[in-house]
């Protein structure tokens, strides 16, 4: 009733699934009607044959990881022969079905796609998805995953959260239909039709405490006696409006007896789920009490439950009656409850382990080594946000002092790895920093959020100089969890002071560590056998290794450019470790598309990276994504917005002291003006980080400004420089590091060379393996030997590098100053332009029409000459042969007369 609109829009859902998915999110109040929505679009569903999968969100079950993709997946499961074999077994582990290696969270989620997808091809499907704000984050994760891909896949999916909590469900990329209240006029045709013959002033007293909600509609007015619903006695005094509802189930929960409360009670802490009758039983019969069926009709009377006899199952009408009775019982009456669950949960250990912790109502180390131990698995599955509350719990139920002081700094480590910053600096606050898992996790916050380099060495190296506490496995990786925030923090800061400390614990690491060390810390010094390195260790990686270990290995990939060549080994583990590792690899991912040109890709990664770090406290890596936006800000030429991405890096790093951060700006900067052909500020940018002649040590980005020095010094009269660079290149064998480096090297070296000498380094450049794999560099490295080929007057050779380096900054990097670049030198290389004075049908070449495109914007033949690499005089001549043709007699007219000739020509 007065849900037309809302209905409208559910069933345009279902329509539009049968051509090709759609999803929608409800959002409203408590009691404003989601679930009669949810339910409405499954009846009409079933109306229109297509069958329904439900998941009910359960807040008991939010610290189980995919209870709710059980709910949804188990109805499907016959199905499985349907989908790949391996993403059978992904969702058989995941779902505790089958034993096996932990799955990945991205092969879960498309593993879950996949089996919709298959059953969506013999028939539309409709799931819907109540209470979406009490499911567990790695379900949330997983069916976000599946609802933002329903392209092409004929499936209706429906959502329900609350408002202004939507609790692991992320709306971003959803549609979104807010459920309002009712209108006056449609609230009180409910009232009326649900409660007919009340009194006037009862019904505007009620309409005034329901506010339009309809679940206060109907609900209220039950609790008034016939007097009152009649107008004569007054009605009860006003509430306060949060607790409003709550009142009304409170109200009938205490006309209960107590033993069928205690039921309710069990029913409430079990949870939502097909069968969960049979379980009650069993439980019941744990407490002593003999089991009468008059419990449940007595519940059912209540009206706060209801059985479906089909699965065997019983459920609270609202979940708010089912919180309420919760509230409402005794501490002691649920530990009673969570202990007869616990009984009979032997097959269940995750659940069985929440029960227990729930019902301990003192220290008890069995019940907390069992809680660590289903954290321990949920981290190893992905589900960091589960482990980090298991651990936490497991902490509160330790008896010994430094047992609950190891636990507090593993749910801290848990909770950083799981996104969940604000969590992992208040269990740090809670934990002590003196043994090294609590100082890793401090620093972790200290460096992500906060940006602190000295406060994060302060901290890690009083535990890193007594080295692992032993030899066990676990004290080796703590150790070398502590030395990656340690060399994170060094290279950003990029200060010659803090390393040092560095390398006074460096014996102490694993050789994977290390490894990644050698990579990232001074590379032009340390990294040339690495790539050999990795080979290795990316084959003789433990198929169960956690993710965020995995972060040593695709650290060393990005500093290599060659992550996107390990990609099956990465994804292989995405999903073992929550936010944390995941925005690793999105920003890997990011870095790795611009590398390679896929300047698109990268924007768009970027910018769902950025926003998500910055919405969840990760500032350093907000502004790691910011660099990879400024990145391609400055390839392709659109300076406002590279403006922009670089106020806000020097807004951070500066009173920070990221040097290495404040470098990308400068390195940015560079970047943009060899493109637009300012070839003075392109040299003084780059000098800035990498003097002629010198690379810096502990700049691992020297090579990402090596190509821009080397030709803006060529372009500025600064060949002595630029070959005392190449030269200081040559001698860090830079070009040894990885075939990357090794372009960008070759092409410099042949920039600086003399005449004799520059075709066979041009030549040899070209052939470098896997060359064209990095665009931008590759499409410079044609252009400029087009250019060097057009100034030998071989055309015609000089035309087809130019014509490959147009295609690839026109059409694939789309930078449009390098595009131009490109054009004009083809046009240089004969190409000629036709030009229309109005009167005559004279032609200008393209060398003459480039140097007048010039000379308007106000640059003298010196500087003509020196942009064009010919001489003042030439730049002249040219200039003077072009007048005539135009129709002038001086440089003041060029810029209107070539306006109005190209207005002629247009189209």
């Amino acid at each position: 009733m007065g849900r037309t609109s809302e209905l409208s829009v559910l069933e345009e859902v279902l329509a539009e699934a049968n051509a090709g998915g759609r999803a929608l999110l409800l959002e409203g109040d408590p009691g404003v009607g989601k679930t009669a929505l949810v339910d409405a679009v499954a009846a009409c569903a079933r109306n229109n044959g297509a069958p329904v999968l439900r998941v009910v969100g359960v807040e008991t079950e939010q610290e189980l990881a995919f209870s709710a993709l059980h709910q949804l997946l188990y109805p499907l499961l016959d199905q499985l022969p349907g989908i790949p074999a391996f993403q059978g077994q992904v969702l058989e582990q995941a779902l505790s079905i089958r034993e096996g290696s932990p799955p990945g969270r991205l092969a879960i989620s498309a593993a879950a796609l996949a089996l919709l997808q298959v059953v969506a091809k013999k028939v539309s499907l409709c799931v819907v998805v109540d209470d979406a704000h009490w499911i567990d984050q790695s379900s949330a994760e997983v069916l976000l995953f599946m609802a933002r891909r329903l392209s092409g896949c004929r499936v209706a999916f429906v959502m329900a959260a609350r408002s202004g909590w939507n609790g692991f469900v992320d709306p971003a990329g959803l549609p979104v239909l807010t459920v309002s209240p009712l209108s006056p006029e449609d609230a009180r045709t409910l009232l009326e039709y649900s409660h007919p013959g009340l009194a006037e002033t009862t019904q505007r007293r009620l309409l005034d405490e329901a506010e339009g909600n309809p679940l206060a509609l109907i609900e209220l007015p039950q609790q008034l006696n016939a007097a009152q619903r009649h107008g004569e006695e007054p009605l009860p005094a006003n509430l306060p409006l949060s607790a409003r509802l709550e009142s009304v189930f409170a109200d009938r929960i205490r006309m209960l007896t107590p033993t069928v409360r205690f039921l309710l009670l069990m029913i409430a802490l079990d949870g939502q789920r097909n069968g969960n009758l049979q379980h009650i039983r069993e439980a019941w019969a744990i407490t002593g009490e003999p089991w009468e069926d008059a419990l449940l009709e007595d519940s059912v009377a209540s009206g706060l439950v209801r059985i479906h006899q089909m699965n065997d199952s019983v459920a609270f009408y609202h979940p708010m009656a089912r919180s309420c009775l919760v509230y409402m019982s005794s501490a002691a009456r649920r530990r009673a409850a969570h202990r007869a669950l616990a009984g009979v949960l032997d097959r269940a250990p995750d659940r069985r382990a929440w029960h227990l912790a729930h019902a301990a109502d003192g220290p008890d180390e069995a019940v907390a080594s069992e809680l660590s131990r289903v954290a321990e698995s949920a981290l190893a599955r992905a589900g960091a946000a589960e482990a980090a509350a298991a651990f936490r719990r497991a902490a509160e139920l330790s008896p010994d002092r430094e047992t609950r002081a190891r636990r507090l700094e593993e749910a801290a480590f848990a909770a950083g790895v799981g996104g969940q910053l604000e969590a992992a600096s208040q269990l740090v606050a809670a934990g002590s920093t003196e043994t090294l898992r609590g100082a890793v996790a401090a620093a972790y916050v200290l460096f992500h959020r906060d940006g602190d380099s000295d406060a994060v060495f302060r901290v890690l190296l009083p535990a890193m100089r007594q080295g692992p506490r032993g030899d066990h496995p676990e004290d080796l990786a703590a150790y070398d969890d502590a030395f990656y925030v340690l060399l994170n923090c060094a290279v950003w800061a990029g200060r010659q002071d803090l390393w040092p400390s560095v390398y006074g614990v460096l014996d102490h690491v694993s050789t994977t560590a290390r490894m990644c060390f050698d990579c990232v810390a001074d590379p032009a010094r340390t990294a040339h056998d690495v790539r050999e390195r990795l080979d290795r260790a990316t084959a003789e990686l433990p198929v169960n290794t956690p993710f965020w270990r995995v972060n040593w290995l695709i650290y060393t990939a990005l500093y290599l450019d060659c992550f996107s060549y390990y990609d099956n080994v990465w994804r292989d583990f995405v999903g073992h470790a929550a936010y944390d590792s995941q925005r690793f690899v999105l920003l890997a991912r990011a870095h790795d598309s611009y590398m390679r040109g896929d300047w698109d890709t990268t924007l768009m990664l970027a910018g769902e990276g950025n926003s998500d770090a910055a919405g969840h406290g990760y500032n350093f890596t907000h502004i790691l994504f910011t660099y990879g936006l400024a990145s391609v800000a400055a390839g392709r030429g659109d300076e406002e917005t590279l403006r922009r991405h670089c106020d806000v890096i020097e807004a951070w790093a500066g009173p920070r002291k990221f040097q290495l951060m404040l470098a990308a700006v400068n390195e940015a900067r560079a970047r943009a003006a060899i493109g637009r052909g300012d070839f003075e500020e392109a040299y003084q940018q780059a000098a800035l980080l990498t003097p002629p002649g010198v690379l810096p040590s502990h700049y691992p980005h020297a090579q990402r400004v090596f190509l821009d020095l080397v030709e803006s010094a060529v372009r500025t009269g600064r060949t002595d420089e630029a070959c005392a660079h190449v030269e200081a290149g040559r001698q860090a064998r830079l070009d040894a590091v990885s075939p990357h480096h090794a372009l960008i090297f070759a092409c410099a070296a042949a920039v600086a060379a003399p005449d004799e000498k520059a075709r066979e380094l041009y030549e040899a450049a070209l052939v470098i393996p896997d060359a064209a794999l990095w665009s931008h560099e590759y499409a410079r490295l044609r252009l400029l030997y087009g250019e060097w080929l057009r100034r030998r007057r071989d055309y015609t050779v000089s035309r087809v590098h130019l014509g490959a380096a147009l295609e690839i900054f026109e059409h694939q990097l789309k930078a449009p100053l390098w595009a131009q670049r490109a054009r004009d030198e083809l046009r240089a290389a004969g190409v000629t332009v036709g030009v229309s004075d109005g009167r005559n049908a004279a032609l200008m070449s393209a060398q003459e029409r480039r140097i007048a495109e010039l000379a308007a914007g106000g640059l003298s033949n010196k500087e003509i000459g020196r942009k064009l690499n010919i001489s003042p005089r030439t730049a002249g001549s040219h200039l003077y042969k072009a007048f005539p043709k135009l129709g002038i007699t001086s440089r003041a007219a060029l810029r209107d007369a070539l306006a109005e000739l190209d207005r002629r020509d247009g189209p």
